[in-house]
């Protein structure tokens, strides 16, 4: 009797942990706006202005569970991007990675980030929190 009450202690005591387990939360990602003028004889993007292709939020995907960030990239035609990580509140710089394909890194501090994605194109940008 003694051992099965232990065991359901046991059980009771680990299911909180099972139960705030972090879920995969995708990162809202925006194009930042430049205000260059675009030139006139550069080919038509997908929004039917002229100019080089921008980098669009679709280009990328980006999530975050618990504190492990994952940025995959879905467009074939940009060759690599520079991922920054940026702590909101400190300013400090946390990820600072160019990559081809995808790019995962643990986060090791709580807190507010900053996500930029550069590319030859254009920038995304995005906010995330790390509990």
């Amino acid at each position: 009797m003694r051992k099965f009450f232990f065991l359901s202690l046991c059980i009771l005591l680990t299911m909180p942990c099972v139960l705030l387990h972090a879920i995969e939360v995708e990162i809202e990602l925006t194009e930042v706006i430049t205000m260059q003028p675009l030139p006139g004889d550069g080919p038509l993007d997908s929004s039917g202005e002229v100019g080089d292709t921008p980098t669009r939020p679709r280009s990328f995907r980006a999530t975050i569970d618990g504190n492990a960030l994952s940025i995959l990239k879905q467009d074939e035609a940009i060759p690599s991007a520079q991922a920054i990580v940026v702590n909101a509140s400190t300013g400090g710089i946390v990820v600072n990675q160019q990559f081809t394909t995808s790019l995962s890194e643990q986060i090791s501090n709580t807190g507010v980030y900053v996500l930029h994605i550069e590319t030859a194109g254009g920038a995304l940008v995005g906010q995330f929190m790390v509990q």
